[in-house]
Formats: structure tokens, sequence, C-alpha cells
């Protein structure tokens, strides 16, 4: 038994709507951005790992980069 079925068909036809996209059809976009105004395909470029590392490298001073590159341990030099 349903405690209130006038508040289920309510829940049931909301829910309905959100499946079938109705709003969405309803209020169509006029540009497929988000509220940056970045559209999906620059997002998924940003959101790439080898695009993320690019931009930490970029984000580096020559100073830093010149301490990592010298500063890094040679495998050969493990071994002896």
């Amino acid at each position: 038994q349903i405690a209130d079925p006038e508040a289920c068909d309510q829940m049931y036809e909301s829910l309905v709507r959100i499946h079938t996209n109705y709003y969405k059809n309803k209020y169509p976009r006029l540009k497929d951005t988000n509220f940056t105004g970045v559209t999906v395909e620059n997002c998924r470029m940003i959101l790439a790992t080898d695009v993320l590392k690019q931009m930490e490298d970029m984000k580096k001073g020559t100073w830093k980069k010149l301490r990592e590159k010298f500063s890094a341990k040679k495998p050969e030099d493990d071994s002896k």
C-alpha cells in the first residue's frame, strides 16, 4: 500500500521528465558550452594528462627547471 498516491505520482512524473530530458528539449541551448564558456572539446583537451603535464612544465620557471634537471640522479650512478 502507498500512503500518499498523489505524491507518488508527482515524484514518478518528475523522474520521467528527468529521464526523457524533457527540460533539455524544452529549453535548447544556443551554444554547446558550460558555465565558464569553454566548449566540450576544450575541456577534454585541458583534462588530458599529457596536457596537464605540459602546463605544469610551462608554469615552472627557468631556474626551477635547471635545478630539477641537474639534481636528478642518473641510473648508472646508483648501480656503482
